[in-house]
């Protein structure tokens, strides 16, 4: 059988399942890539944003760590309590503790499962 004998009341319904297939696929890839993501950001404990004076995403101004004043353009590491620090500098001091520097508040989760799919459930 040819393609040419195919004929065009078969070959359009194909032809439209293929697509949706493919367009399922993709959405199912952008899906696990937000997974991945979120994921990684929830086991670092922090998200690393540029620093710009219009768009501020932190509640201070200066790393309090190495005592600098934010530049425009800088990366920063932002905790989940929305302290700011210079990505450097918060690495450095998460070698050493696993708190924020300002209010202490524990900025990496206890290590367990890897995903976003499963969340760790305490058992009585």
């Amino acid at each position: 059988m040819e393609v040419e004998d195919v004929p065009f009341s078969v070959s359009l319904p194909l032809l439209g399942v293929g697509a949706f297939t493919l367009l399922l696929s993709f959405c199912f890839c952008c899906y696990l890539w937000k997974l991945k993501r979120n994921a990684l950001q929830d086991e670092q404990g922090y998200v690393v944003k540029k620093f710009t004076f219009l768009n501020r995403h932190q509640q201070n101004d200066t790393c309090p760590v190495c005592l600098d004043e934010f530049r425009s353009g800088e990366k920063l590491a932002i905790c989940r309590c929305k302290h700011g620090f210079h990505s450097r500098c918060l690495l450095l001091w998460l070698e050493q503790r696993n708190t924020c520097p300002l209010c202490k508040a524990p900025v990496r989760g206890a290590a367990g499962e890897r995903t976003g799919l499963v969340r760790q459930t305490s058992s009585v």
